[in-house]
C-alpha cells in the first residue's frame, strides 16, 4: 500500500536487520535463536530429506518442529545447496549468515550427511528400505539450459552455475584472469557470473540480454555491475559461437532484437531484426539463461516417480505426493527455478503435508480442502498519489565500486538501528488488526462466503470471489468503520452477532455499551443508535475487544509508556479496578495501587498475565526482579480481593 503513496517499504532490508541481530547474539554471546513454534513430542517417525537448499532445509526445520527424526542428504561437501554454491559470498556471507541459519536445524536434532548424491550413492527405494517413513526430494535446479545455437560445444563455453560453484569453493576458474568474458542472460545468475568475473580479474566482462532493461529480472543490479567495470548490451540474442581451429571460443555472433507482441509473462516477445548481426570477441562464454532439475535419478530405484513434460518432478500441488507412496517433492525440482523465498515457502508447505501423511491423515481430503482467498484491498483505490515523494524509502548504502570489486566482502551496508526504526515508521498499518485471532476465515471456508473484490464481473459491475457456489448471495451491508475511540476500533462488517461483547460489557464490567439492534438480516450488535463509544458509559477496559472472535472489536495499537495516577484526586470509585484488563489495580480494605512501567518489554507483561497466582497479589518490576509490592509498601496477599471470579478470568 505504501507504494501507492510514495515508495514501497524496505521490508526485506528491515527483516535483514532483525535476522542479523539474532545471529550476532548467537555468535557473540552464545544465545540460541528462539524457535517461534511449540516443539511437538517425538513421533518416532523418520524422514529423509534429499537436498539441503532453501526448500529442503525449510522442510527439515518444520518436520523437526513436528517431532519427527530428520536426516538431510547433500551431494556437496557442505549443506546449503544454491544458497552456498550458487549465490556469491559478496551477496550472502557463508560463515556469518548461512552457517548460523543452518545451526537452527542441527540444534533441533537434525543431521546432515554430505557428499551423498541421489542416483549415484542411493535411490529413494534404498531410503525406504532403510526404514525411513517418508522421503522428501528437494534437489533444486542445477542443469543450465543450453543456448541452442551452433558452436555451443566450443572450448570455453561454460555453464554459469558450474562457474559460480567453483568460485564458491574458493577456487579461481582456470585462465579466467585477464580473459574477455561474455555472459548470456538477464537473471540473477547471469548478474552473479558477471560480477564474480570482475572480482576474478577478467579483462573485459560483457553481459548480453535479449530483452530491454526494464524487462530484465535483475535490472536492479545493472547499475552496480556497470560501476564495477562490466558493460551491458540489451535487445540482442546469440546466433552462433565462433571458434578457432583448435576448437577454442574466439567470439559470439549476436543479432539485434526488436520487441513484438507480449508473451504469456506479459513481456513483449523479442524477435530478430534481419541484417543487424554483430560479433563480440571473447575468450570465455558463460551461459545463464535459466536452469532445470536433473531427473536422471528417477530412472533407477524410483518406481512410480515421473517427470513432467518440462522435465520437472511430477508432484501434487497441494499434498506434494509423487507417484510413489511416501515420496514427496518440493522446491525448484517441482516448480522450476524460482526465488529463495518461494522455495522456503514450498518446503514449509511440503513439511505440513508430510506431517499429515505420517499421522495417517487422509491426504485426499487435504487435496480438496480450499483456502479462502484474500480479497484485493479496496483501500488501494482511495489512496491519493501525486507522484511527489513524501517520505522517500531508505535504501541500503553500498561500498565504493573500486573497493567492493577487489573482494568478496558483503557490499551492501545493512541498516543501523535508527535507520531501521525510521523505515518501519513509514508502515501504514493496513493489515487486519485481528491478525490470527479471527474466526471469519474458517467460517468463510465452511459457509462458502462471497467476498467483494475490485475485479469486474462479466456485466462490468463489482466482482466477487468465492471458493464455492454460494447459496446465500444477496444484499450486502456497507458498515462504517469507527475509529473515534482512543482505545477500541470498531469494524461492524466483521460482526457475526455472537453477543459476547454485550454480555461481558453488561455482566462483568457493568457499562452495558452494546446490545442487539434491529432484527432479521439487519441485526447487528452495536452501541445505542450506532453512536460512538465516546458517547456511551465505556470505561475503556478493552474486555469487549478481548472477547470478540472475529476482529469486529479490536484494541488500537498504541505506544507503551509510563502512566501515573494522581492519588490526591482519587475518590475511590473503583471504576479503574473494574476496567483494567491486566489486573494492575486492586480494591481491598485499603485502596492499593500497582504502578506499572509500560516502557518495559511487552513479553514481561504477557509472561506475568500467564502466571497462575494462588493469591490476588499484584507484582511489579523492581530492581531485583518482580516484587510482591504495591504502592511502595510490602503487600499482604490475604488482604486483597479478586477483581473477577476465577471462572470468568480470560477468554
Amino acid at each position: 500500500r505504501r507504494d501507492e503513496v510514495d515508495e514501497a517499504i524496505a521490508i526485506r532490508d528491515s527483516h535483514r536487520y532483525a535476522g542479523d541481530q539474532v545471529l550476532k547474539a548467537m555468535w557473540d554471546e552464545g544465545i540460541d535463536p528462539p524457535v517461534p513454534f511449540e516443539l511437538q513430542p517425538k513421533s518416532g517417525k523418520r524422514v529423509a530429506v534429499i537436498g539441503s537448499g532453501p526448500s529442503g532445509a525449510s522442510a527439515a526445520y518444520y518436520l523437526l518442529i513436528a517431532g519427527h527424526d530428520v536426516t538431510v542428504f547433500e551431494k556437496d561437501p557442505e549443506p546449503g545447496g544454491m544458497l552456498r554454491y550458487g549465490i556469491p559470498q559478496y551477496r550472502l556471507p557463508k560463515i556469518e549468515v548461512l552457517d548460523g541459519e543452518y545451526q537452527s536445524i542441527t540444534r533441533l536434532g537434525g543431521r546432515f550427511e554430505c557428499g551423498k548424491m541421489l542416483g549415484r550413492d542411493f535411490t529413494t527405494a534404498d531410503l525406504k528400505a532403510q526404514g525411513y517413513d517418508a522421503v522428501v526430494v528437494a534437489i533444486g535446479c542445477y542443469d543450465t539450459n543450453d543456448l541452442g545455437i551452433p558452436g555451443e560445444e566450443a572450448i570455453g563455453v561454460i555453464d554459469g552455475l558450474d562457474y559460480l560453484h567453483t568460485a564458491a569453493l574458493g577456487l579461481d576458474y582456470p585462465d579466467h584472469e585477464g580473459s574477455r568474458v561474455v555472459v548470456v542472460g538477464g537473471g540473477y545468475t547471469s548478474m552473479d557470473c558477471a560480477r564474480t568475473s570482475v572480482r576474478q580479474g577478467a579483462k573485459e566482462v560483457t553481459l548480453v540480454y535479449r530483452r530491454d532493461m526494464k524487462d530484465m529480472p535483475a535490472a536492479d543490479e545493472v547499475h552496480e555491475m556497470i560501476e564495477e567495470g562490466a558493460r551491458a548490451i540489451f535487445q540482442a540474442g546469440p546466433t552462433r559461437v565462433l571458434a578457432d581451429a583448435s576448437g577454442k571460443v574466439v567470439g559470439v555472433e549476436f543479432i539485434r532484437m526488436q520487441l513484438g507482441a507480449p508473451d504469456a509473462s506479459g513481456r513483449r516477445r523479442p524477435e530478430p531484426a534481419p541484417g543487424t548481426e554483430f560479433v563480440i570477441e571473447c575468450d570465455r562464454v558463460l551461459k545463464a539463461i535459466g536452469q532445470g532439475p536433473d531427473m536422471t535419478w528417477a530412472t533407477v530405484g524410483a518406481d512410480g516417480v515421473a517427470a513432467t513434460k518440462n522435465g520437472r518432478l511430477r508432484a501434487d500441488a497441494v499434498t506434494f505426493e509423487t507417484g510413489r507412496d511416501g515420496v514427496f517433492g518440493a522446491g525448484d525440482v517441482r516448480n522450476g527455478a524460482t526465488t529463495v523465498v518461494a522455495s522456503i515457502a514450498d518446503g514449509r508447505r511440503c513439511a505440513y503435508a508430510v506431517d499429515a501423511y505420517l499421522q495417517g491423515l487422509p491426504l485426499a481430503e487435504i487435496r480438496t480442502r480450499q483456502t479462502l482467498a484474500e480479497p484485493q484491498p479496496e483501500f488501494l483505490s482511495i489512496v491519493p498519489f501525486t507522484g511527489e515523494i513524501k517520505e522517500p524509502r531508505l535504501r541500503l548504502k553500498a561500498l565504493p565500486a573500486e573497493e567492493r570489486k577487489r573482494d568478496y566482502i558483503q557490499y551492501e551496508i545493512p541498516y543501523t538501528k535508527p535507520e531501521v526504526m525510521a523505515e518501519s515508521t513509514r508502515c501504514l498499518q493496513c493489515t487486519c488488526e485481528a491478525i490470527g485471532f479471527c474466526d471469519l476465515r474458517r467460517l468463510g471456508i465452511e459457509y462458502g462466503t462471497t467476498l467483494k473484490t475490485l475485479e469486474k464481473d462479466h456485466r462490468g459491475g463489482a466482482g466477487f470471489r468465492s471458493i464455492t457456489e454460494n447459496r446465500w448471495t444477496g444484499a450486502n451491508h456497507d458498515y462504517v468503520r469507527d475509529d473515534s475511540h482512543a482505545f477500541i476500533l470498531r469494524e461492524p462488517s466483521r460482526c457475526i452477532d455472537c453477543g459476547r461483547c454485550a454480555n461481558v460489557c453488561a455482566e462483568v464490567v457493568g457499562a452495558a455499551c452494546y446490545d442487539f439492534m434491529r432484527t432479521g438480516f439487519d441485526t447487528l450488535v452495536t452501541t445505542p443508535l450506532d453512536m460512538s463509544l465516546n458517547e456511551t458509559p465505556c470505561v475503556s477496559c478493552g474486555r469487549c475487544a478481548e472477547t470478540c472472535p472475529t476482529g469486529a472489536l479490536m484494541p488500537k495499537p498504541r505506544l507503551l509508556q509510563k502512566y501515573e495516577v494522581d492519588e490526591s484526586r482519587c475518590i475511590l470509585c473503583g471504576i479503574c479496578v473494574d476496567a483494567c484488563p491486566y489486573d494492575a489495580l486492586r480494591s481491598g480494605f485499603e485502596f492499593e495501587l500497582a504502578h506499572t512501567d509500560r516502557s518495559e518489554p511487552m513479553i514481561d507483561l504477557i509472561a506475568l498475565a500467564k502466571v497462575e497466582r494462588t493469591s490476588e497479589a499484584t507484582f511489579i518490576r523492581g530492581e531485583s526482579g518482580w516484587e510482591n509490592t504495591v504502592a511502595g509498601r510490602r503487600h499482604d496477599p490475604a488482604r486483597s480481593l479478586p477483581v473477577l471470579p476465577s471462572n470468568l478470568r480470560g477468554r
